[in-house]
């Protein structure tokens, strides 16, 4: 598993393009879909998304999405605590909109390390 900081924030590298991935598991082939756009369901339920998502079952990947969750927590507490509330809506605001974004290239990624290859685009 990979918490690097240019993953997190690797917006050049985001997935930007509608991508499938299969591997086979116990005899039977497992096939997930990665969409290049943003994923508005991240943005409103964030990791809880990835917990109960049957698309984003896969292998550490509610870890994945719940350690950037945890990390908008800490900023939005440590802003809380110097500035307005105005300030700390829009620090959320922007918080959930870069999860929306990288959500995507987050599972991908994930799908990648679990053994998941790349088959067609959509």
């Amino acid at each position: 598993m990979n918490f690097a900081l240019a993953e997190w924030f690797g917006f050049n590298q985001r997935v930007k393009q509608d991508m499938i991935f299969e591997k086979e598991i116990n005899g039977e082939r497992v096939t997930k879909k990665v969409y290049g756009r943003f994923n508005w369901w991240a943005l409103l339920f964030t990791w809880f998304y990835a917990l109960f998502s049957p698309r984003c079952q896969v292998r550490f990947f509610i870890i994945k999405a719940t350690v950037p969750f945890l990390a908008m927590i800490l900023v939005n507490t440590i802003v809380g605590l110097f500035f307005v509330d105005d300030v700390v809506l829009i620090v959320g605001l922007i918080g959930d909109i870069w999860y929306g974004f990288m959500f995507e290239t987050w599972f991908k990624n994930q799908l990648v390390a679990d053994g998941f290859e790349p088959v067609a685009a959509a």
